[in-house]
């Protein structure tokens, strides 16, 4: 036998002999045959496997589940601080305020009976027993909700009551009269153009409910206002203001005159 496979019509023989180790050539699973994928051929693939959604559903779930609970939380709170707001209407005044509880989750601190921070505000508001306007802001911190949330106790509550110059102008007894700060003459200084004439005066407090404007030099306005001068000086009487805040000091702004005040241990209906 020859040493060299026969070759075929195309000239080089179709499959080289593999050695079988006996010195037999093996020409694979038959005659003229032989494994297609050794010349690159493609293979047979294995079947793909599905991949697994169950993580992507478990997050689809997590973003639903967090949205109800966010959605929950702000209808809560929604819910909580309008009746707060109804409660500091019910300190005397005229309007209910708007009322911004702070920090996420709120329902935490339902469950808790404690609420954090509660900011109040209200503009162009009167209180009870008093017709000028007034813009009030305050902010409370340690609010405890009582077990029926129908009330709650207040650690400290610290607000501002800001008496425009156009409420203070409508209190003399002159109309058309401007108020305005006065800074040239001190930081708690104020001005009253009567359209006759002029006044300055310094603002200070007499008392929780009581602000004095001392007339620097009053002259025969004391004859034209009447009654309302008393010793160079006019009044000014503080209405009652919510959550039992007190004023202990005033100041002077170029919007107006600025009562600061304070309480602790109080509630919102006082």
């Amino acid at each position: 036998m020859s040493d060299y496979q026969s070759r075929g019509q195309g000239g080089w023989p179709s499959q080289p002999p593999a050695n079988d180790g006996y010195g037999q050539a093996d020409y694979g699973p038959g005659p003229g045959s032989y494994d297609q994928a050794t010349y690159g051929q493609p293979a047979a693939r294995p079947p793909r496997r599905r991949r697994r959604r169950w993580p992507a559903v478990l997050l689809v779930l997590l973003i639903l589940i967090l949205a109800a609970a966010g959605i929950g939380d702000q209808v809560a709170k929604g819910y909580a601080q309008n009746d707060i707001a109804q409660q500091v209407q019910q300190s005397g005044l005229s309007a209910k305020p708007s009322v911004s509880i702070k920090g996420w989750p709120f329902l935490t601190q339902v469950l808790g009976h404690d609420l954090k921070t509660v900011d109040i505000s209200a503009s162009n508001v009167t209180a009870a027993g008093s017709k000028v306007p007034f813009n009030f802001t305050a902010t409370a911190t340690g609010v405890h909700l009582n077990s029926s949330f129908s009330g709650a106790t207040v650690d400290q509550i610290n607000g501002q009551a800001l008496l425009p110059f156009s409420s203070v102008a409508g209190l003399l007894p002159l109309s058309g009269a401007k108020v305005s700060a006065d800074p040239a003459d001190g930081p708690d200084a104020v001005s009253a153009d009567l359209g006759i004439a002029s006044v300055t005066g310094t603002v200070k407090l007499a008392s929780a409910n009581r602000i004095v404007i001392q007339l620097n030099s009053a002259g025969g306005l004391a004859s034209v206002l009447g009654s309302a001068i008393s010793g160079n000086s006019f009044t000014i009487e503080i209405p009652k203001l919510p959550a039992g805040l007190v004023v202990r000091s005033v100041s002077v702004t170029s919007q107006g005159i600025v009562a600061a005040a304070t309480a602790s241990n109080t509630t919102f209906t006082q």
